[in-house]
């Protein structure tokens, strides 16, 4: 799989200004006018897993209780609101990018890539909303047709569109759709995976909408369970959608991130939770302190002793991986649809996979992880909240989809920040704010429902209907 991260060494950027100048500043002289597709492909895979998870030490990594600094506390607290490089990586980046390889695909008559670029797409545009709530979707990323100042779509309607293209990708992946493995830096042309990948992500979007759109949770739901051979998902480890960095040039980002500073430590919540579980993937998120035990640092509160560091197969191996999705993650979806009657099924049986397929991406052996299983915690006693909290512990190093989901379900209840820039809150953040370039270039779209408080809060993502928060 390195060989093919390589590939992206030889890309052509394709990054639309929002200006009306849009021809002349964009136009170089010195470089062809189009990138072969299967590069910037390529590159699409590569920037979405470096910057999401560069930024997920940040913010979001802290947000949901997984990872913390231990001096350098400002962004912990709020102090800081994130600059531009998440919106402009959605917009300027993965959208143009990602569009150019659709249009292309279509055009050369490659079905499995115009597919897999619309996976990679909705999986952004999920990001976008999920980070920001009303966004730019039906016209974003059109600059080269003369919309540089975008209107907005409210979360319901990109949600929609977003279960409608991925049911168009899931029907063009086919054996003979085309090659990819040049450029697929996830799976190396494995077109049955792809479709897997789709299908799982279908299921994620379908999952967000439990308190919004039930109905259509459950339809969306239950067409894939109910028809694995139409709408196959991640049916084991083997099928878990990453990317493995090949280290030199090309880091891992956490190990990048860390190396760069050095600042990062294991939280309290998520030590405190697996150590109160006697849950053996504790050793393999954090490292043991000079007396073998571990201690979360509070998020928000300076290192002044000595406190667990995130383990170094997170932050000191440049040949690392970023997880897009996992099997283990498909499985308490399936468990939660279930318990919620969306489906027929075992719910603890689907939950108990799931924890064991996360336990055996650490090689952890099955005696252990039986004993866990039957742990007076951990045991499956029909309750929502078991699957929730070990879908927060699964998606320990997925910080965005982990964010999203504790606003979701409200699980964990976290407070914010121990040393938070902004008093009055009871909670984590709610959001990203809208970028200042966005704020002064296209404020005449954004819609005035979305209210700022104190950057993070304020206004809730369509999804989050959690009452008595601020």
């Amino acid at each position: 799989m390195n060989k093919y991260i390589l590939y992206a060494l030889s890309l052509l950027f394709l990054a639309v200004a929002c200006t009306s100048d849009f021809e002349d500043t964009n136009t170089n002289p010195n470089n062809p006018d189009s990138a072969p597709l299967i590069n910037v492909f390529a590159y699409v895979i590569e920037d979405l897993s470096s910057r999401y998870n560069v930024t997920e030490m940040q913010y979001p990594g802290a947000f949901v209780g997984h990872i913390t600094k231990g001096t350098y506390t400002d962004v912990i607290n709020y102090t800081t609101e994130p600059g531009t490089g998440t919106w402009d990586g959605i917009y300027s980046t993965t959208l143009t990018n990602v569009n150019y390889v659709i249009a292309g695909a279509q055009t050369e008559g490659n079905d499995n890539l115009l597919a897999a670029a619309m996976v990679l797409k909705a999986y952004a545009m999920q990001l976008a909303v999920d980070i920001y709530g009303k966004v730019p979707y039906t016209e974003a990323g059109m600059g080269s047709e003369g919309i540089v100042h975008p209107a907005y779509d409210d979360e319901e309607t990109i949600y929609t569109d977003l279960l409608s293209q991925l049911e168009t990708a899931n029907s063009l992946f086919s054996v003979s759709g085309g090659d990819i493995s040049s450029g697929d830096l996830v799976y190396g042309g494995d077109i049955s995976k792809w479709q897997k990948f789709c299908n799982s992500l279908r299921l994620r979007v379908a999952i967000r909408l439990t308190e919004v759109a039930g109905t259509t949770a459950q339809s969306q739901i239950a067409t894939i369970l109910g028809n694995p051979t139409t709408y196959p998902v991640l049916a084991s480890n083997d099928d878990n959608a990453l990317i493995t960095y090949p280290g030199g040039d090309w880091v891992e980002p956490w190990t990048s991130e860390h190396s760069s500073i050095g600042d990062d430590f294991i939280a309290k919540p998520i030590v405190d939770t697996l150590l109160s579980f006697t849950d053996p993937r504790i050793e393999y998120y954090a490292e043991p302190m000079s007396d073998g035990t571990f201690a979360g640092l509070p998020v928000g509160t300076d290192a002044d002793h000595e406190y667990s560091r995130i383990n170094d197969q997170f932050v000191n191996n440049p040949t690392g991986n970023v997880y897009f999705m996992k099997y283990a993650e498909v499985e308490l979806i399936k468990a939660e649809a279930i318990a919620r009657g969306y489906v027929s099924g075992d719910a603890g049986q689907a939950y108990e996979e799931a924890i064991t397929s996360s336990c055996k991406e650490y090689d952890i052996d099955d005696a252990t992880i039986s004993t866990y299983l039957a742990g007076s915690k951990v045991t499956w006693a029909n309750s929502l909240q078991q699957i929730y909290i070990q879908k927060w512990i699964v998606l320990f190093r997925q910080s965005w989809e982990a964010w999203a989901e504790m606003r979701r379900t409200d699980v964990p209840t976290l407070a914010p920040a121990t040393h938070s820039s902004y008093a009055g809150h009871n909670r984590p953040p709610f959001r990203f704010p809208y970028p200042d370039s966005e704020v002064k270039l296209n404020s005449d779209n954004i819609p005035t429902s979305v209210t700022e408080t104190d950057h993070f809060w304020g206004y809730h993502v369509w999804w989050d209907t959690r009452s008595n928060v601020q």
